[in-house]
């Protein structure tokens, strides 16, 4: 090879000299941004990084894989195993150790489900992040002492709570906007992604289910009862259709008076069939599903009023039915119907257009786009893990004041200015893990039925299933 040769294959190997192209800043203020970009790792993660790939293999893969989640029923979610509603002091340590062990096995399916996925779609900065807090979890989990004593599984409750409050609890809106960035960018075919944002919310809505039971359960024991309520546990609740649906109603009217002015006209809530319904169901899920299918209704009636100039809104009517597998709710609306195809309605993405739209003001909710995950693995996870052990005392404990609505009810009260477009997809979501549904019917120039079916969860309680009830 002549010198000449040499020399051009030296220079191949050289920093270019990026001057030429940005005469404004000098190769010096680049540098740091290059080397992160060329990086094999992100310089920040606490798990991805030279040793992860092995860790992964010998401890994710190999050692907890191969166990399966356990299909669980709604007594079971209550008992664990144990045909007596009595608490005792065994139980409470059997009930931790099978959370535990069960929490770690289905976070690893989870993250192994990431794993599996194109590189351009987990690489995704949200999809990262939840990856990073997936795998966040299935460590601190893992590596939580045995629960082998009362002192123990107190200290393994505060975890609980920990991990239920800190910064993982963005992992919601984060899948939702990796989702709204794969449609953008067109990483993953759109029905596909829906499955799989489905799959990991029913996943997720099953692990906080057991944790919360798991927290009711030793929150009983520590205050003397020594029963759980029921076969439910403490977190359901007997929930009236009329208080909530009221509830629901008050909301919206604040919702449209900010988007609008005081004086806006609203429409009449006119409720019929079984009124005085009252059922078993988790609060803070139903004040979200009620919630959000009513603001529906409520903004598109007030904005057909404004269109039209109508002296008096038309009404919203729910239709109340009990039987007794189920419970449903078909609210009614004279709003000129659904202006775009129906499958649009349930999915994370829809158009481009759409969920550039939906993606920009996800962008501006307050709280969430300041701080990294990367950030929390120092200063901001300390700092959201010592706000929950601060509140997480043996008293509060004792006295159940643990509550765990955010973030979704956080969505649910989201200002106007942030319209999202997903709210009724993941209200299916929510429907159809309480062995239901949500429909919508409509009749474009006249008006929609919105129909949401929640099952009866004081019947087939003994029936298994995996990330349903």
């Amino acid at each position: 090879m002549s010198k000449r040769s040499i020399k051009k294959v030296l220079d191949v190997s050289q920093m270019p000299d990026f001057s030429r192209y940005s005469p404004t800043k000098s190769i010096n203020e680049l540098a740091p941004y290059i080397s992160k970009t060329l990086s094999a790792y992100p310089s920040e993660s606490k798990y991805i990084n030279q040793q992860h790939y092995y860790h992964n293999e010998n401890v994710l893969v190999e050692k907890y894989l191969p166990k399966q989640p356990h299909p669980m029923s709604l007594k079971q979610l209550a008992q664990y195993y144990d045909d007596s509603s009595k608490l005792t002091r065994q139980k409470i340590l059997n009930s931790g150790k099978f959370v535990k062990e069960e929490l770690c096995v289905r976070i690893a399916h989870k993250i192994n489900r990431l794993q599996n996925l194109p590189f351009n779609l987990v690489n995704n900065f949200h999809f990262n992040q939840v990856y990073e807090s997936y795998y966040n979890i299935f460590e601190r989990f893992r590596k939580f002492p045995e629960i082998k004593d009362e002192e123990t599984n107190l200290q393994f409750a505060k975890f609980l709570h920990a991990i239920l409050s800190d910064f993982n609890s963005l992992n919601l809106p984060h899948l939702i906007m990796g989702a709204l960035e794969s449609c953008i960018l067109d990483l993953y075919p759109q029905d596909k992604m829906d499955q799989l944002i489905s799959e990991l919310l029913r996943a997720r809505i099953s692990r906080r289910l057991i944790v919360e039971e798991h927290l009711s359960m030793t929150s009983n024991y520590l205050s003397g009862r020594k029963e759980n309520m029921l076969v439910l546990g403490d977190i359901f609740q007997k929930c009236s259709a009329k208080a909530y649906l009221h509830d629901a109603r008050t909301m919206c009217e604040a919702y449209m008076k900010n988007m609008y002015f005081d004086g806006i006209k609203m429409p009449q809530l006119i409720l019929h069939g079984d009124t005085d319904l009252e059922f078993y169901f988790l609060p803070s899920h139903l004040k979200f599903l009620l919630g959000e299918i009513l603001r529906n209704k409520y903004e598109a009636t007030v904005k057909e009023t404004i269109r039209l100039g109508l002296d008096e809104a038309p009404p919203i009517v729910v239709t109340i039915i009990e039987n007794d597998q189920s419970y449903l709710f078909r609210i009614s609306d004279r709003a000129g119907g659904v202006p775009y195809p129906d499958k649009l309605i349930w999915s994370f993405g829809k158009s481009q257009e759409l969920a550039t739209q939906s993606l920009a003001n996800f962008h501006h909710l307050p709280g969430l786009q300041r701080e990294s995950l990367y950030d929390s693995s120092s200063q901001v996870m300390e700092r959201y893990t010592q706000t929950s052990l601060d509140h997480m005392t043996e008293t509060n404990l004792k006295k159940g004041r643990f509550k765990f609505e955010k973030p979704l009810i956080d969505l649910l009260q989201r200002s106007p200015r942030y319209k999202l477009g997903i709210g009724l997809a993941l209200c299916k979501v929510y429907a159809e893990y309480w062995n239901g549904d949500l429909t919508v019917h409509s009749i474009q120039g006249y008006g929609t039925d919105t129909v949401l079916k929640l099952g009866n969860l004081m019947t087939n309680t003994d029936r298994l299933q995996l990330d349903r009830v």
